[in-house]
């Protein structure tokens, strides 16, 4: 499976891809807004060999996908896919930061949109973003997200978006 768009794609992340996804997800400031502090070797390793194991095929269960600049194939940063319906799907997004606030995440975030809804007619998906992350909030309005819950456990903010809007 790969989606393309204009400067990236999206495919399955492989093993030659683990330093470099240790590598940005262990930036302090990658890991800032993220579930984990620190991203060993180790723990790279293992997720993606975990990934190679269960492939994207959209159904039940939780991926994770590379997002490469089409040129070069080179790993810039990756998405989570959490699906538990059949209609709605959780995303999670990591962007090296030395790509940020290029258009990178728009363009990966509407492909996987798209693809979603094309491909497997998702109708829901929802992030989860902690509350002080601007930037995200940004990127998720923006692309016409709608914030619907806040968790005080968490700290974090569902965000919404129907698909066929």
């Amino acid at each position: 499976m790969m989606i393309e768009a204009d400067r990236i794609k999206i495919q399955a992340i492989s093993l030659q891809d683990i330093a470099r996804f240790s590598e940005y997800r262990d930036k302090e400031e990658v890991a800032e807004y993220q579930s984990w502090d620190e991203y060993p070797i180790e723990k790279a390793k293992q997720r993606i060999t975990y990934c190679i194991k269960h492939p994207f095929h959209g159904k039940r269960g939780n991926y994770q996908l590379g997002i490469y600049l089409k040129d070069e194939n080179y790993l810039i940063g990756d998405l989570f896919i959490e699906i538990d319906g059949h209609t709605t799907f959780t995303l999670g997004y990591t962007l090296d930061s030395l790509y940020w606030s290029k258009g990178y995440a728009s363009e990966a975030l509407e492909a996987i949109l798209q693809y979603m809804y094309e491909e497997y007619h998702f109708k829901i998906c929802l992030c989860h973003v902690y509350e002080d992350n601007d930037r995200s909030i940004k990127l998720l309005t923006r692309h016409g997200f709608d914030r619907i819950h806040k968790s005080w456990f968490y700290q974090d903010v569902l965000y919404r978006k129907m698909l066929n809007k």
